[in-house]
């Protein structure tokens, strides 16, 4: 008989708490990974709490890199989640207004006496506040707090994603996310720095069969000045902007990229693309300014452009660029890389941009670029293409449409709710919505019935010619009178609409109610929220997972019955 006693099983609520203590561990490890390869070094400030001001704080981790100081609150907390920040708001104000108090207190309490090698003007704290749960923040609720960067569950996520894939280098995506300048960060500097590129060759506007103002010069760059001075619109990033189409690295391809690099150093002779700083200039051989609109054939110059971080955007080549990226210690190509960074250069063609041109419509140039050059690359996501295509053309249906659900995204009725990255799991998927309901009711080009567009009393000359001003304030009133219609469905079904196994925020109901939208339009007016809401209260489909009676091909009779049981009732 064996004398071996079997294990008790954990109970339950011990499961739960063990859980709880394996997901914070692997939470606070990411952010603590993400500044360590960023170059900042960790000073273990939790659970030493301290007086400042009229406060009594206590900081979860501290990371220090020169003079920018990070001052990070991690939390896992969903309970009274906007008291909680509205108190560490208050304890990050107090260090705002007490700086010299509180690096005196850093130097004291943690022995840190290299804090005192900048002054306290000198200093840049940033007040990151990361959550393991969406927050859930509408953009004026986060505006409330104006001392804090809000760092959600997706964004992490991302940059722990890139700091797999590019290690150290991803310092200079962090400093893009904090807002720091190359200037700001050491001893400052008031000279404005650039690098003089010799020998940069600029194509005559007949050569390139551009007629749209935009000027295209060819230069070599090291992939060490490459990685430090760009930055990629990628799509699944933390940036509020309809003009990402980007996709992210991908790990394995970087490194076989890299491991290429080590073996054979030498250079890809394939051309990286880009798209250059506004402030770039050019000199001819005299050093005189030449102007690029006189230029009627081939001339080599010299071009000068700021030697800033984050400054130029890479529109295709990004995985050949970043393949350089620095190692930590433990990589066996690091030292064959670290010299291949700086002698190896690369071939780029920069795009140079009309000073007048909006940021819609280079984003317009640039995803077409890459739409095109990608087209028999591996096969783009369909998300992705669907955002690239509407980014291309953003006046197009798909492209308002596009531009509307990102807005919606950030409104309290829908706040979070779509899935607009790769990094978002169990949000409502979107491709269906824009390609079978919503195009139809935004488009600027109504055929069989009438749109949105029809009731817009803005520019549409100006909108056609891809005004900011015009364009955001169509997709404003979009969004606005979409927001009206789903407002007055939520207040009447709210019980539905909050319950998660409900199928009222599916896409087939979501398609349903559109449509009926999109149909009742045509048919009436826009309607108002007290109008909308008396008639849904007359709607009474069963919206449970099993009695739901609608298919994915069943939009348009879903929509019959809320015009026939609601919007139209008699």
């Amino acid at each position: 008989m064996s004398n071996s006693r079997k294990r008790k099983p954990m109970p339950e609520k011990q499961k739960q708490v063990a859980s709880e203590k394996r997901a914070n561990r692997i939470f606070k490890n990411k952010i603590k990974r993400l500044f360590v390869s960023a170059g900042f070094q960790q000073i273990k400030s939790e659970n030493h709490h301290f007086d400042i001001g009229l406060r009594r704080a206590e900081i979860d981790s501290l990371f220090i890199n020169e003079n920018i100081l990070i001052v990070c609150e991690d939390t896992s907390t969903t309970r009274d989640i906007k008291s909680h920040i509205r108190k560490k708001h208050e304890a990050f104000d107090q260090i705002e207004k007490n700086k010299r108090t509180f690096l005196d207190w850093i130097a004291t309490e943690f022995s840190y006496q290299d804090i005192k090698q900048y002054d306290e003007n000198q200093y840049i704290i940033k007040y990151l506040y990361f959550s393991q749960n969406e927050l859930n923040l509408s953009k004026e609720e986060a505006q409330l707090y104006p001392l804090i960067q809000f760092v959600e569950p997706r964004y992490l996520e991302y940059f722990n994603r890139m700091t797999q894939c590019i290690h150290k280098s991803i310092k200079y995506e962090v400093f893009r996310f904090l807002q720091i300048d190359s200037n700001q960060i050491g001893s400052n500097t008031t000279e404005s720095k650039k690098k003089c590129i010799s020998a940069t060759i600029i194509s005559p506007k007949e050569s390139t069969g551009l007629r749209n103002g935009v000027r295209i010069v060819s230069f070599m760059m090291s992939a060490e000045t490459l990685i430090k001075n760009s930055y990629v619109l990628r799509k699944d990033n933390w940036e509020d902007s309809i003009t990402l189409y980007q996709r992210l690295i991908q790990k394995e391809k970087i490194k076989g990229i890299r491991k290429f690099l080590a073996t054979r150093q030498e250079a890809f002779y394939n051309n990286i693309i880009v798209a250059l700083p506004s402030n770039v200039y050019f000199l001819d051989e005299k050093d005189h300014p030449i102007n690029l609109n006189a230029i009627g054939r081939y001339d080599v110059c010299k071009m000068m452009l700021p030697d800033e971080m984050n400054s130029i955007c890479i529109i295709d080549g990004q995985h050949r660029v970043y393949a350089h990226y620095e190692g930590e210690e433990n990589d066996p190509d690091e030292i064959e890389i670290a010299n291949l960074r700086k002698k190896l250069h690369l071939l780029v063609t920069g795009l140079v941009f009309p000073e007048e041109m909006s940021d819609v419509q280079k984003a317009q140039i640039e995803s077409g670029i890459f739409l095109d050059i990608n087209t028999n690359a591996k096969p783009v996501p369909p998300d992705v293409l669907l955002h690239i295509k509407g980014l291309k053309d953003p006046l197009s249906d798909i492209g308002i449409a596009r531009a509307v659900i990102e807005r919606l995204n950030k409104e309290d009725i829908f706040l979070h709710m779509f899935e607009l990255s790769a990094l978002d799991e169990g949000k409502i998927k979107i491709a269906s919505i824009i390609k079978f309901a919503l195009r139809y009711l935004v488009t600027i080009e109504p055929k069989e019935k009438k749109s949105l567009f029809d009731y817009w009393n803005g520019d549409e000359n100006e909108l056609k010619q891809l005004n900011d001003q015009a364009y955001n304030s169509y997709i404003d009133f979009c969004v606005q009178q979409i927001r009206i219609y789903f407002s007055a469905l939520r207040d009447s079904h709210l019980k539905e609409w909050t319950d998660p196994n409900s199928k009222l925020l599916s896409v087939i109901s979501l398609n349903g109610f559109i449509i009926a939208y999109n149909r009742y339009i045509d048919q009436k007016n826009l309607g108002d929220f007290k109008f909308f809401n008396n008639r849904f209260k007359d709607l009474y489909t069963d919206f449970t997972r099993e009695k739901f009676p609608y298919t994915s091909s069943q939009y348009k009779k879903f929509s019959d019955e809320i015009l026939n049981n609601a919007l139209l009732k008699a």
